[in-house]
């Protein structure tokens, strides 16, 4: 049997396996991202500018930019598709596009000074390409590329400060008088370097709060793909309403306890001989057929469908938390069993199937609810003699050839909680049970003749 260890790491490499897909998915959603903002940018700028060669020249290099964006979804919908395509692309894209935002433009008919190309406002599409990388759901990516334009742009602006003719204060500019200000600002050549240091810093800034989104959006997605998936294990032994209220609580089911509560058994006549004679594909399909309709019927009493034993299901009322009509429910739950099993055959009597026969036993009282198992496996059990009464019952259900056998304590349960409760049940009397010493007393309900059903056969 795999050990904890082993169990623990192979939830991590399918967790690491679903994050690596989301990845590649994301890269995909980020190259539409990225088309969508270069077309948004190719017509701002087609509208505003002068059509020249310098503008041509602009469109080429967005052209360009799609072309890389193009080769990194290619690699990326491949299953096999490297890790670091991602960062290779985006390194591209920040340096390509630094390039272009602090070099003069080859082909405008105006020359103008290195340091006006910083002062163009054109850094804030460097931030574009930060925010594209948190597309793929990748923190990593995410600080590295706002970590990388950070760098990319400081190199830019060192650049343009070393470039001959560029003037930056000798000291901080914010101390001279406005007048000196102004005229470093109106100079051509002048460089904000705090402005730019400003620039670098938020991009930073940006790049981290990227990576924290994204690192919390992956926490918040396997939070939530851990609960659904409890939701469902939950939703396949209760109902929808009480899957809701154990989905809310830390400890749903708090410590063991005894409670008095009604538990029933439901079996197929005659499954061992059909199963023994039918392929074992029909048998499963049988059997799940008869689950699935079983369960449901259970659910619309608000009941909890505690275990599948073979043909057997057995359904307790009570669990987690007693209600006020609670042996009401198990016996309006038995009654509408054999009613969808009558149903059930009418459908299959004309499709040429077996008529289905089933038993039922239920009883009320005392039984001991908890956790059993060990922290990898575990299970809740309700245990004691209600319910081995309820599944003796079901097996008598045979000799006395009744459909339903319920003991008295579950009838005066329900007489208790409703003074006007309808029986369909007859009092049978005391009836000596296997493995008990004390006799049982039983009420039995009997199906009607004209709709009674055979036990299933080959």
């Amino acid at each position: 049997m795999p050990t904890a260890p082993t169990l623990e790491l192979r939830r991590h490499s399918r967790l690491q396996k679903l994050r690596e897909r989301a990845e590649r998915q994301g890269a995909g959603l980020q190259f539409w991202a990225r088309t969508s903002s270069l077309a948004v940018i190719s017509c701002f700028f087609s509208l505003i500018s002068r059509w020249d060669a310098a503008l041509l020249f602009v469109l080429a290099g967005l052209v360009l930019f799609q072309l890389v964006g193009l080769i990194q979804f290619l690699f990326a919908r491949r299953p096999t598709a490297p890790w670091w395509i991602g960062y290779l692309v985006g390194t591209l894209d920040i340096v390509l596009l630094t390039v272009l935002l602090v070099m003069p433009n080859p082909f405008s008919p105006e020359v103008t000074p290195a340091a006006m190309q910083l002062r163009e406002g054109s850094f804030k599409f460097l931030l574009i390409f930060v925010c594209l990388g948190a597309l793929t759901l990748s923190p990593r990516l995410a600080l590295y590329l706002g970590a990388l334009a950070a760098l990319i742009w400081a190199i830019g602006v060192g650049w343009v400060v070393f470039h001959p003719g560029t003037v930056i204060p000798a000291t901080n500019l914010y101390s001279l008088p406005m007048a000196e200000r102004l005229n470093l600002y109106l100079n051509p050549n002048f460089v904000d370097t705090f402005a730019q240091a400003t620039n670098v810093l938020v991009v930073l800034i940006i790049g981290a709060i990227m990576a924290l989104v994204v690192s919390r959006s992956r926490r918040l997605s396997e939070d939530y793909v851990k609960a659904e998936r409890a939701r469902a294990n939950l939703a396949r032994h209760f109902s929808p309403n009480v899957v809701d209220q154990l989905a809310a609580d830390d400890e749903p089911f708090g410590p063991v306890r005894r409670q008095d509560i009604a538990v029933l058994f439901a079996d197929i006549v005659g499954f061992t001989n059909y199963s023994e004679n039918n392929p074992a594909e029909a048998v499963f399909e049988l059997l799940r057929q008869f689950h699935r309709r079983m369960e449901q019927v259970v659910f619309d009493h608000n009941g909890t469908v505690d275990n599948y034993i073979g043909d057997c299901i057995m359904a307790t009322f009570g669990v987690p938390q007693t209600s006020h009509d609670d042996a009401t429910r198990a016996i309006k739950c038995a009654e509408a069993m054999v009613t969808a099993v009558e149903a059930w055959n009418v459908q299959r009597v004309s499709r040429g199937y077996p008529s289905l026969d089933i038993r039922i036993g239920a009883q009320y009282g005392a039984v001991v609810i908890g956790a059993v198992g060990s922290e990898r496996n575990l299970s809740f059990a309700v245990v004691g003699d209600t319910v081995n009464v309820a599944s003796r019952l079901q097996s008598l259900c045979r000799e006395l050839r009744a459909s339903i056998c319920f003991g008295s304590r579950l009838i005066e349960a329900a007489k208790v909680e409703s003074l006007t409760i309808q029986l369909n049940a007859s009092d049978h009397g005391p009836v000596s049970v296997r493995g008990r010493d004390e006799p049982v007393h039983v009420w039995v309900e009997h199906r009607a003749e004209d709709q009674g059903a055979v036990p299933v056969s080959a």
